[in-house]
């Protein structure tokens, strides 16, 4: 069935144009030199920068194909060296055209801005540019350059390390009825939500058993890569590694301190949740791999490919005919979903107009596939409005345009359910998203916090690390719960803390974003279908804050938080409510 496998060929036609390509880009590099000893005018400014963008563009296009073959088999030698040649050249490239800032800086922002009113082609710079004045004072000398570029290929070693080691960790076997079941990636979900407690509780203590022998060499892999990310912010002049992470998008690290602080605050509401659902699975005493079972775990629903498209599209209905008929699009070649042994099993992802997942019919592969759409339809809007430099959508952005499709998913599931059993399950569901998006995030990016600041001072060892992660889900959770002291090494398994800083608050934020725009769009009607296509068509042309403006939402001055946190309030009361119906 192609249609839910890709096709690269919008891409590359083939292998022998992708690394034409490369030698394309070669040449383009060594032409652009010129500008290194060329004094620059308005006109010739203008030239350079296009040229610029036109580089990053093919060698994007590069990074991506190479990068999506990877992922398409992972253990296709030719397919691992297209994805090592497609990330060095890219990095050498943004070697290559670092001069290219320097250069503009030596100008002084008092002269570049002469040439933009001279010019009025440079307008479509001015972001870039002003965003690049401000940056100047972390822009730093080649000697420090060379050793920032080190200590990122220094991380990048280190990440491949730690590919290595969680693809060859063995999760270890259970039994089931009798029967030796080895655990894996694919199966590990189904295992740990099983509604025999005996089945899951093994998987959980199994999985940890195995993870826990590895420790020590996951501990000394975060402890290198947090060590070359505190290295690089100082070398780069900034405070922190979240002031860095903050500082390309012009946010505020307040809003991390206030993310943090309200959920601490509101910490009982989900501890409400969960006391309900162990009741409900009759559970005295719960421990955390109690939670993973559905509350209606006699209800089997599964979806194939076809049927999830169908939902899909009906669900997003609501965001009017020109969003459904992009999602149509995308349908056909850019969604890679079949199941494949060959593919990377344990990751889903969007890049460019690219979604990858292995769609197993379960309810998360269909909010992970609407997810993923959100992304890809987004990049496509802004692709089609915005030039290279600013089709790529910022952090808010793109996680808004992923979790309002997630909340059209569920709101279509529940006011579609047949029977109490469905209600209840898709009304789970929907509480259990803001448990993963809002509170376990935002525990994650708390957790995340407190390691950067003890690597500060100390090594992150495997003991510190199982401490600090056994502290951190003991107050999320509360006090209400038996906690196995190995559940302490799950941090092993977070693969956020090792491939990126600060990327967890994200989807707190955009959760809590999203259902204020499906309030504002959907109910109250105060938000047009056109204005958020505009928003969704933005891409990063301004700034992320700025953007969600466009939505009449400013994240530092309203109750975004606090109203996230209400309907939530709203959700359990439904599902208190549903519970006490007579049954169908």
């Amino acid at each position: 069935m192609n249609e839910f496998k890709w096709n690269l060929q919008e891409l590359f036609t083939d292998e022998e144009s992708f690394y034409k390509e490369i030698e394309n880009v070669k040449v383009m590099l060594n032409d652009i030199k010129k500008y290194e000893n060329t004094k620059l005018n308005s006109k010739s400014l203008l030239n350079m920068l296009d040229e610029k963008w036109n580089i990053k563009e093919k060698t994007n296009n590069i990074l991506v194909y190479g990068s999506l073959m990877y992922y398409k088999n992972i253990n296709n030698e030719k397919c691992i060296n297209l994805k090592n040649i497609a990330e060095a050249f890219n990095n050498d490239v943004n070697d290559e055209l670092k001069f290219i800032d320097k250069k503009i800086l030596s100008l002084g922002s008092k002269k570049v801005s002469h040439f933009i009113k001279e010019e009025p082609k440079l307008n479509l710079y001015e972001l870039l540019i002003n965003n690049l004045f401000r940056s100047e004072k972390h822009v730093q000398s080649d000697e420090i350059n060379k050793q920032i570029k080190e200590n990122n290929n220094l991380i990048n070693e280190q990440l491949n390390i730690y590919n290595n080691l969680l693809r060859d960790t063995k999760y270890g076997s259970i039994k089931v009825d009798g029967e030796d079941i080895e655990i894996k990636q694919a199966n590990f979900a189904k295992y740990i939500s099983d509604e025999n407690r005996e089945i899951r509780k093994e998987t959980y203590l199994t999985v940890n058993s195995s993870f826990e022998k590895e420790k020590n060499n996951f501990a000394s892999i975060l402890n290198k890569i947090y060590g070359y990310r505190i290295l690089n912010s100082n070398l780069e002049k900034y405070s922190s590694v979240l002031e860095k992470t903050l500082f390309e998008e012009n946010i505020n690290p307040l809003i991390i301190n206030k993310l943090i602080k309200s959920v601490n605050d509101n910490l009982n509401i989900i501890q409400k949740y969960l006391k309900i659902k162990t009741d409900l699975l009759n559970i005295k005493t719960p421990h955390l791999y109690d939670f993973g079972v559905p509350i209606n775990s006699n209800l089997k629903i599964e979806y194939s490919l076809d049927e999830a498209k169908e939902i899909i599209l009906k669900a997003l209905k609501p965001l009017g005919q020109k969003y459904i008929n992009v999602v149509k699009k995308l349908f056909n070649g850019h969604i890679d979903a079949e199941l494949d042994e060959n593919k990377h099993q344990s990751i889903t992802f969007s890049w460019n107009t690219y979604s990858f997942m292995n769609f197993r019919g379960a309810y998360i592969d269909l909010k992970n596939m609407i997810h993923e759409i959100g992304h890809i339809v987004n990049y496509y809007l802004s692709k089609e409005k915005q030039p290279f430099m600013y089709e790529d959508s910022t952090i808010f952005v793109g996680e808004t345009a992923s979790i309002v499709n997630e909340i059209l998913l569920n709101r279509y599931l529940y006011q579609n359910a047949k029977t109490k059993d469905e209600k209840i399950f898709y009304l789970s569901k929907e509480i259990e998203n803001y448990f993963s998006s809002v509170f376990k995030q935002t525990m994650y990016t708390e957790l995340e916090n407190d390691l950067y600041n003890i690597k500060k001072d100390s090594e992150l060892t495997s003991e510190i690390l199982c401490q600090k992660y056994l502290s951190i889900i003991k107050k999320y959770y509360g006090c209400n719960i038996a906690y196995d002291e190995i559940a302490g090494v799950e941090w092993t398994r977070l693969g956020h803390l090792y491939r990126w800083s600060y990327y967890p608050y994200k989807y707190a934020t955009g959760l809590l974003i999203a259902s204020v725009v499906v309030d504002s769009l959907i109910d109250k009607k105060t938000l047009t279908k056109e204005d958020y296509i505009k928003f969704l068509s933005s891409g990063s042309n301004k700034y992320s804050l700025d953007l969600l403006k466009m939505l009449n939402i400013d994240l530092l001055n309203t109750n975004i938080i606090e109203s996230g946190f209400n309907v939530m309030s709203q959700d359990i009361k439904e599902l208190e409510k549903v519970l006490f119906q007579n049954n169908d």
